[in-house]
């Protein structure tokens, strides 16, 4: 449906904005039957209050009529989820510990303790060292690779000859333009020859 059939008779080419929802105002867009039923916030909320109230007693008279054998049993069952807890609370402060040890802070191995925590402490301490391993082999393997890409550019020493001292019968065997470049590269070696003389 467009805007010329929705005003009818209200509608004009050159309409403004400000006209528009002037004439959109008494028209209703959608047909009240059609709209789900729907419930006032305050007997949403008195009703949602009841219903819970009533939860509680109905729970306050189920713990009331047990019998002392199921009484006992919902006992064991919350023990057994404590347990659980406290087990896996203690698996994950032992993987904290692997983790802080290998070098790694909280960033690094936050998101891996949903892995690798679970409520035995040995498989616990078994993932994690895992987790640690691969960590460091990666580790290496990067720094590896890095040094590599450096060393690329690293300009490799020429072979030379062995250092043995100069004298002044190997300088004055030299040409001028050699003698040039060792005093120029050997300042002090070639300063130490002369003075020998």
């Amino acid at each position: 449906m467009d805007l010329k059939e929705l005003l009818g008779d209200a509608y004009r080419e050159d309409m403004t904005l400000e006209e528009v929802e002037q004439a959109l105002e008494g028209i209703n867009l959608v047909d009240p039957d059609k709209l789900p039923k729907s419930v006032s916030k305050d007997v949403f909320d008195k009703t949602a209050s009841e219903l819970a109230r009533i939860k509680k007693e109905l729970k306050e008279l189920q713990e009331k009529n047990m019998t002392a054998e199921e009484k006992l049993k919902l006992e064991l069952e919350k023990a057994a989820e404590s347990q659980a807890q406290y087990k896996r609370e203690l698996s994950k402060l032992r993987a904290t510990e692997i983790f802080v040890t290998a070098g790694l802070i909280e960033d690094d191995y936050k998101t891996l303790l949903d892995i690798v925590v679970s409520e035995d402490e040995e498989a616990t301490r078994v993932r994690a060292k895992s987790m640690v391993d691969v960590i460091a082999s990666q580790k290496k393997a990067v720094e590896k690779t890095v040094k590599a890409e450096l060393l690329k550019g690293t300009p490799k020493p020429e072979p030379g000859e062995p250092s043995k001292s100069m004298t002044l019968d190997d300088l004055r065997k030299m040409s001028l333009m050699d003698k040039q470049k060792f005093a120029m590269e050997n300042p002090e070696l070639y300063q130490s020859i002369y003075k020998e003389e």
